[in-house]
């Protein structure tokens, strides 16, 4: 299950240079908030914190989709509130109706370590073997 991020930071972003960034207005993030989208009035603040700056991000992008109001509150029903999330770490896996973690990078070298300390002489003599075989060919 996903969970938004509420962090707060040393760095914030002013009002209107996070409305630029959300490619949107006052008058429309105060109208995401009175229908409970935002989870804080941005007339009362001058400065967001970065946890407030990602949910009117992820807010606006969701509705600049054009995808239904219905679909999106389908959408926002299975996403626990602040809607504070980062459309580069999350998305919606249609299969199983609900968000998810994007997968991490893979570090292939760590895998292969992992791989080659978890062998065996014994049980993995044979796929020891092919390997040593194949980078004595690689190396040619």
């Amino acid at each position: 299950m996903v969970t938004p991020n509420l962090q707060p930071t040393l760095f914030t972003t002013p009002k209107e240079e996070a409305l630029t960034l959300a490619s949107t207005s006052l008058s429309q993030a105060q109208l995401w908030y009175n229908q409970n989208y935002l989870s804080y009035d941005i007339s009362k603040v001058n400065e967001l914190q970065y946890f407030e700056l990602q949910e009117l991000l992820f807010v606006s992008q969701l509705f600049k989709s054009e995808l239904e109001l219905e679909v999106i509150q389908k959408l926002l029903l299975k996403l626990p509130k602040p809607y504070s999330y980062d459309y580069n770490t999350i998305y919606f896996n249609i299969f199983l109706n609900s968000w998810e973690y994007l997968p991490k990078e893979i570090d292939e070298e760590e895998i292969i370590e992992n791989y080659i300390d978890n062998l065996t002489a014994e049980d993995d003599e044979e796929k020891i073997k092919e390997m040593i075989n194949t980078l004595q060919e690689l190396l040619r």
